[in-house]
């Protein structure tokens, strides 16, 4: 052990008093670092050993009309829900040139028995709707999906002229409010997220990318926001369709953005607020 030695001297007879110097440090100092440890070392070591608790519950959103922007900082801005939305796909034509004028089942290779039969080469093909957090494609998660299959009415395969009029029936996929009326086709309407992820104060963005899954001819077709043929590096640019997210006091809503892309075509408010998104196969120069 280490000290400091001290030799006191006796004072001169002569003396009326006797001192002693002894030197003391007033600075505060941990002793053995226990309130350190304590403090940091055992926090720490308390989250390596527990999993972190994330929450999980996902909430609703419906599609709405936000004004005056769907990506604006506004607390509560004003709201019009969507009734009908339209996902409208538009192929490319034999040529591979050109796209089909208003794109219908035949188009693709679908017959007048497979509507007439619901076969399920038809029913079992569905347009992807990819979600992701980031329209930057080497930095993005993919963080929801849903697929939507083709809604076959029974007006769709009533006989015209002996023939079954597959070829008037539109690549589209319409959905409609199933709160309204719970017959028509609701599949896709909502989208479902993270109820944590969207203060109610700011919105959150996702970025769709959809492809169209043909169950007749196995292909996968990727589809893009315009009908134009870009170079493949300015191709990323084209890919996505932008959601803003809202959390209002009233619930939960999902805008699309058409001041981020041009494909999206708002319809009249009355009698039913609408919207159509229109997607385009992937054609590059």
């Amino acid at each position: 052990m280490l000290v400091d030695r001290y030799q006191i001297k006796l004072p001169r007879p002569e003396s009326s008093a006797t001192t002693i110097n002894v030197p003391v440090d007033l600075t505060p100092q941990m002793v053995d670092q226990a309130e350190i440890i304590d403090r940091k070392f055992v926090e720490v070591e308390v989250e390596n050993a527990i999993n972190p608790i994330l929450d999980y519950e996902k909430v609703r959103f419906s599609p709405a009309l936000i004004f005056p922007s769907p990506s604006a900082n506004t607390i509560n801005p004003p709201i019009i829900q969507l009734q009908e939305v339209n996902y409208e796909l538009n192929m490319l034509d034999t040529t591979n040139n050109a796209y089909f004028t208003n794109t219908s089942y035949s188009d693709i290779g679908f017959d007048d028995d497979d509507l007439r039969f619901r076969k399920n080469k038809l029913t079992k093909s569905f347009l992807r709707l990819d979600f992701y957090d980031s329209d930057i494609l080497t930095d993005q998660r993919l963080v929801a999906s849903m697929a939507i299959n083709p809604n076959i009415t029974f007006a769709d395969i009533q006989p015209n002229s002996q023939l079954y009029p597959v070829a008037n029936k539109r690549l589209s996929f319409k959905l409609n409010n199933p709160l309204i009326n719970n017959e028509v086709f609701g599949e896709g309407y909502f989208v479902y997220y993270f109820k944590d992820e969207v203060d109610i104060n700011l919105p959150e963005f996702l970025y769709m990318r959809a492809t169209f899954n043909n169950a007749k001819t196995g292909q996968v077709t990727g589809l893009m926001t315009l009908n134009n043929q870009p170079p493949i590096d300015d191709l990323v640019d084209q890919l996505h369709t932008r959601y803003v997210l809202h959390r209002s006091q009233t619930g939960y809503f999902y805008a699309f953005d058409d001041q981020y892309s041009s494909n999206i075509l708002f319809g009249q408010l009355l009698p039913t607020p609408s919207v159509t998104i229109r997607l385009y196969e992937v054609r590059v120069a």
